[in-house]
């Protein structure tokens, strides 16, 4: 930024005026040319005009706060508003920079020598003298600087303006008269501070091009008002015309101090609302996308959720099993589609021998329950069910082989007239106890192994296919040493004693025939054969015994009265036990079994606990054969009276009725029983005491109790009270036409001596 040279000579000379002393301006010493920057005039004290104009170009401002700082506490910083009440000592013209606006300028003191024009020939502003100053105000935190018209005006006189107002006298504005000699040399002035940081988007005061005189007002003066406690931020002044020859204060940076200085702005009031606008509409647009990407993610989760809830118990789509598409099929559905296809599973042979066999023919058994949970298994989780729609999902046909059956049907297919090779092998012997050697021998065979591929193919497709075969001539692959060995192995095993105890001290243990069942022979076409040992059949054994070591508890009964007292048990109360080791012994039995070593174990159980029932018996049936609750319905028969009584509780309904029970050969049954059924009318058979038998038609009302025992009608007696019968309680029939109507099945029948 150029600066305007100042010679020597040249340049004005400031004066620095001490702090007032007193309430009241000091006057004007004899001999000065001072022109006071106020409002009046300086010989009148009337207003003058221009203040008039510059009062109105300052009436929008902010009020200004003042401070009456001294000198000394002005200089603590560049900020407050003592600092701009502060006498300034002049800056090294050479190198200042014009200030940014008045409010940058130094302030300048009174000078008290008369105004002469530069060396230079350019007008210089005068010093003005200040107006007499109402006592109650103090200097002005930051003075303002006249314009050189303002000084031509005053140096003229101006206008008489013959009456002041009114208002309080504004305070007066300090000026600087040219070419006086300040107190300070330029060398002694101080170096301007660092400029205070600002936004990135502000300009620099040296970046600015200085304002033309012509584009700046000076402000009008303002009463200040009481100082306040805290600094007050700086006023907002309007811009004076700018002297070159000013120093620049360049600690402040113009975007804070001056809206009207030359220069960019972070935000002008016209682009404030267009970016608030453009704010707000990219909010608006983030909530749109948000509330899309919401409802887009619902959508998607309620469809993935009604996806997976649809096919928690289906068959996931893309899942085929042997070329089947069982895609939405439950377990069931996919079984019988399985065994619907197995039928067309065959095998057509030909080359030597032509044939067509099934899956069974060729020992292999396609388990359809097994495939169907394996196809089931790829949506058993709802991520499977996901997962399941990128991945392959053919799931293969589970299936089972006896090497034993196809190994025969292969021998099948040889002619009667041609002998049969055929290996050593071993099988049991009559007994069952042991094993014994087939001896081999060389004939024809042909290639199992050939159609047990056709056949896992046949199965893996749920659908035909084919083999060639060939006759050949072929030796014992397994010889009957080799046999041998493998029966003495198998015998050896069954030679070790297995024995498992139970608590009580019982040893169980598996006989021969036992052990033999438990091996597994598995032949070859090519080697010889291997055995092993059937878990599930030892499993059984040891279940077997184990059921016999379990006891089941007995729950008692016990009669109590309304006090709770137990009157009678008539059922007492006995714990159970339960074996816990079965998969323990099983697994241990496998294992010394196979490895050619005896077992002996115990069973481990743990005790179930017997409850007891308590029933209330009814008050007054404690001394009666049958202690019933309250209410109950029971039949009480008693041999030794020959009666038949009804009871409700303790209360007697009906009865006693005489009755004729069984002959001595053919007693009536005592204890405590049921009704459990009922004949309006029925003929009866059974035994004489000698061994005949009798039968007798019509007999009405029975109600039997236990077994063929039963109490009847006997229209074929006249007199009762006595013993006679086959068993049964022959009675009149209108008393067991009551005792029918009256009993439920279920009622107690008491029978007793």
């Amino acid at each position: 930024m150029p600066t305007e040279e100042f010679t020597p000579d040249s340049r004005p000379e400031i004066e620095e005026t001490p702090p007032l002393e007193s309430e009241s301006a000091p006057a004007p010493q004899s001999g000065d040319a001072v022109v006071a920057k106020t409002p009046y005039g300086p010989a009148t004290g009337t207003r003058h005009p221009s203040a008039d104009a510059r009062q109105a170009s300052t009436d929008d401002e902010s009020p200004v706060s003042p401070a009456t700082a001294t000198p000394a506490e002005s200089a603590s910083t560049d900020e407050s508003p003592a600092s701009a009440a502060a006498p300034v000592p002049p800056a090294d013209r050479s190198t200042a920079e014009p200030p940014d606006s008045a409010e940058d300028a130094p302030a300048l003191p009174v000078s008290q020598s008369p105004a002469s024009p530069s060396p230079s020939g350019a007008d210089t502003p005068s010093a003005a003298s200040p107006a007499p100053a109402d006592s109650t105000q103090s200097a002005r935190s930051a003075p303002d600087v006249a314009s050189p018209a303002q000084v031509e005006d005053a140096s003229a006189g101006g206008p008489d303006l013959s009456t002041p107002p009114s208002a309080p006298s504004p305070q007066p504005r300090e000026t600087a008269t040219a070419g006086d000699e300040g107190p300070e040399s330029p060398s002694q002035l101080a170096e301007p501070a660092e400029p205070a940081a600002f936004p990135p988007a502000a300009a620099r005061a040296e970046d600015a091009p200085a304002p033309e005189p012509s584009q700046l007002t000076a402000p009008a003066p303002s009463t200040p008002p009481t100082p306040p406690s805290a600094p007050s931020p700086q006023p907002r002044n309007a811009a004076v015309e700018a002297d070159p020859s000013m120093p620049v204060k360049a600690s402040s940076p113009s975007w804070a101090r001056n809206a009207s200085t030359t220069g960019p702005t972070p935000l002008t009031a016209a682009s404030a609302p267009r970016a608030q606008r453009s704010v707000g509409s990219r909010r608006r647009l983030t909530a749109w996308v948000a509330a899309a990407a919401f409802v887009l993610l619902g959508v998607v989760g309620v469809g993935g959720y009604a996806y997976a809830a649809h096919y928690q118990d289906i068959a996931v789509p893309g899942t085929t099993i042997g070329g089947i598409d069982v895609t939405g099929m439950n377990r069931d559905d996919i079984v019988t589609a399985i065994n619907d296809r197995i039928g067309n599973a065959t095998v057509t042979i030909s080359g030597d021998a032509n044939a067509t066999a099934t899956l069974a023919d060729l020992g292999t058994t396609v388990d359809a329950e097994a495939t169907a949970d394996a196809a089931l298994a790829r949506g058993e989780g709802v991520a499977d069910r996901f997962t399941a729609l990128v991945s392959n999902g053919n799931v293969p046909v589970i299936t089972t082989t006896d090497e034993a059956a196809v190994i025969s049907y292969a021998a099948s297919l040889i002619p009667s007239d041609r002998a049969v090779a055929r290996n050593a092998s071993i099988a049991l012997n009559g007994t069952g106890t042991g094993f014994e050697v087939t001896s081999g021998a060389e004939g024809t065979a042909v290639d199992s192994d050939a159609l047990k591929s056709a056949a896992a193919s046949a199965a893996a497709s749920l659908s035909p296919a084919s083999v060639s075969v060939a006759f050949e001539t072929k030796s014992p692959s397994v010889s009957d040493a080799e046999a041998q060995t493998v029966a003495d192995e198998a015998n050896g095993w069954i030679a070790q004693d297995v024995t498992v105890t139970d608590p009580d001290g019982e040893a169980y243990t598996a006989g021969s025939a036992t052990k033999a069942s438990w091996i597994t022979v598995t032949p070859s076409d090519t080697s010889a054969p291997s055995i092993s040992v059937d878990t599930d059949k030892v499993s059984e054994w040891v279940s077997a015994q184990a059921d016999d070591v379990n006891e089941d508890p007995v729950n008692g009964k016990r009669n109590v009265n309304s006090n709770g007292d137990v009157m009678a048990t008539p059922v007492e109360a006995v714990d159970g036990r339960e074996v816990t080791n079965t998969d323990s012994i099983t697994t241990a039995v496998v294992q010394a079994f196979s490895s050619d070593q005896s077992y002996s174990g115990s069973y481990e159980t743990k005790t179930i606990k017997a409850t007891w029932e308590d029933r209330p018996v009814a008050a007054g049936a404690e001394n009666l054969p049958y202690q019933a609750a309250e209410g109950e319905k029971w039949i009480d028969i008693n041999l030794s009276d020959k009666t038949v009584t009804a009871y409700e509780g303790a209360t007697l309904v009906h009865g006693p009725v005489s009755v004729v029970d069984g002959a001595g050969a053919t007693p009536t049954v005592t204890g405590i029983y049921h009704v459990y059924q009922q004949y309006e009318s029925q003929t009866m058979r059974g035994d004489n005491a000698d061994g005949s038998s009798y039968e007798t038609e019509g007999v009405p009302w029975i109600s039997y109790f236990h077994l063929g025992y039963a109490l009847h009608g006997a229209p074929w007696r006249s007199s009762f009270g006595y013993s006679a019968s086959h068993g049964c309680l022959n009675m009149p029939v209108d008393e067991a036409h009551w005792f029918y109507d009256w009993a439920d099945i279920g009622t107690i029948v008491d029978s007793h001596n």
